[in-house]
């Protein structure tokens, strides 16, 4: 994207198609009095990101609090035992899709709030409140940090089987059917809602990549709006 600015609507329409031509993507800016701001973009560092990354950190160290006061702090007081490895796979397992759906969460809910405040005022044309504004922009950001989330579950999901604790737990029923010389049979009730649990999971998690891939500027750039919002919707 390329911002371009001034006061002369010819000569700006000039270098726009020069842009064009060059295989990029010119945004106007309106006249000259935005030149300075443009100017001052390269200094900006995640102009865009601060207040995603700032709600996703408070929120991330609410929840992480939160199940460390339950799943560590509480066993360790009241029932001696020491669960402080939770914090390395557990505690973020269990954060990370909560975050994920959070985030997903205040994506979409702008945009209600927004059609919403529209069929209040009955026009479309007047400003959004600032506050709106501002959050309705940031929705690409916290998309991308919520994928970044949901990532991270599947991640933690797969390399669960190798943990010490869930092999030691295993070994543990194993141990205790043969002492009590008691096999217990498979459960295909719960085999079944396992299953579909995590296929589901599967499908959701592509989905969610999916349409973050698309939310991608350079991806967006190379689809049309019909195109796009067939993404989004589904």
């Amino acid at each position: 994207q390329v911002f371009v600015c001034g006061d002369d609507v010819e000569a700006k329409q000039m270098v726009m198609n020069i842009v064009r031509a060059l295989g990029l993507t010119p945004l106007d800016q309106g006249s000259l009095l935005a030149a300075q701001g443009i100017e001052n973009y390269p200094l900006q560092l995640f102009p865009m990101w601060k207040f995603p990354m700032f709600l996703s950190l408070g929120l991330t160290a609410f929840f992480f609090f939160y199940c460390l006061a339950l799943d560590v702090i509480y066993t360790y007081v009241y029932e001696k035992n020491n669960f402080s490895f939770f914090i390395a796979i557990t505690i973020p397992n269990r954060i990370c899709p909560v975050m994920a759906l959070i985030l997903l969460a205040l994506v979409y809910l702008p945009g209600v709030l927004a059609a919403i405040i529209q069929l209040y005022r009955g026009t479309k044309y007047r400003r959004f409140p600032d506050w709106l504004d501002k959050w309705m922009l940031c929705r690409k950001q916290l998309g991308l940090i919520a994928l970044a989330f949901a990532s991270l579950h599947a991640v933690f999901t797969l390399v669960s089987p190798m943990r010490s604790f869930v092999r030691w737990r295993t070994s543990k029923g194993i141990i205790s059917q043969a002492l009590n010389n008691k096999t217990e049979p498979l459960d295909t009730t719960n085999a079944w809602l396992s299953d579909s649990y995590l296929a589901l999971g599967i499908l959701g998690f592509f989905f969610f990549v999916l349409v973050g891939i698309t939310s991608l500027p350079s991806v967006s750039n190379n689809v049309n709006w019909r195109e796009f919002r067939f993404v989004q919707v589904r």
